[in-house]
């Protein structure tokens, strides 16, 4: 196995294990009412007036944004010609957004402009990276399940996206956000898990 592949997979581990626990520990700072997952945005947590922990929130997004870019460095060595730019072209998109969103915090008004860019550039890049593995991830060796479940997951999450925006009063604003950034955020750790363990699948060495 490639050693850029093996820290690619930490490094897509690490990340999202982050974000999840930045996300935990800055939502039980909340009360009066608590933080719902369902109805606050995820950006909520970021607010200095309004997330005591906004620190933990925000320190997790440039974590996670950069360890993301520096795992689609690693990850995309093993691709050739035009899915190799792809996928490293949207893993940068993603983990810059992640980065933007973390230093520029939205605040009680709404999000600011480069608050909202850097959330539409990691959601939107994110998940075409989901889509870019899904398309060209069998090309070397990923099974057919991941590359199956990485596309899906992209669309999902997409749509999530569309949702959120359009806001039809399904479901809690909050909800639709976090499946457009989950679904990211779920195959971050998946796919740093089956490299590590498996030691196949995308970490094959033709």
């Amino acid at each position: 196995m490639k050693r850029t592949t093996v820290l690619a997979a930490g490094a897509f581990l690490v990340g999202g294990l982050t974000y999840l626990a930045a996300e935990a520990i800055a939502a039980l700072g909340w009360s009066d009412p608590p933080y719902s997952y369902a109805r606050n945005n995820i950006s909520d947590l970021g607010i200095p007036d309004i997330s005591p922990w906004h620190a933990v929130m925000n320190t997790g997004f440039v974590v996670d944004g950069t360890l993301f870019v520096l795992a689609g460095l690693g990850l995309s060595v093993l691709f050739e010609g035009r899915a190799r730019w792809i996928l490293l072209g949207t893993a940068i998109v993603h983990g810059v957004g992640s980065v933007v969103v973390g230093l520029a915090h939205a605040s009680v008004d709404g999000a600011s402009v480069p608050h909202a860019a850097g959330a539409g550039m990691a959601i939107i890049g994110g998940n075409l990276v989901l889509l870019a593995v899904g398309r060209y991830g069998s090309r070397v060796g990923a099974p057919r399940w991941y590359t199956v479940g990485s596309a899906a997951a992209g669309a999902v999450g997409l749509a999530g996206l569309a949702l959120f925006l359009a806001d039809p009063g399904i479901l809690d604003g909050g909800t639709f956000e976090r499946i457009s950034v989950y679904t990211i955020i779920g195959w971050e750790i998946i796919t740093g898990t089956m490299i590590l363990v498996h030691r196949r699948g995308l970490a094959e060495v033709r």
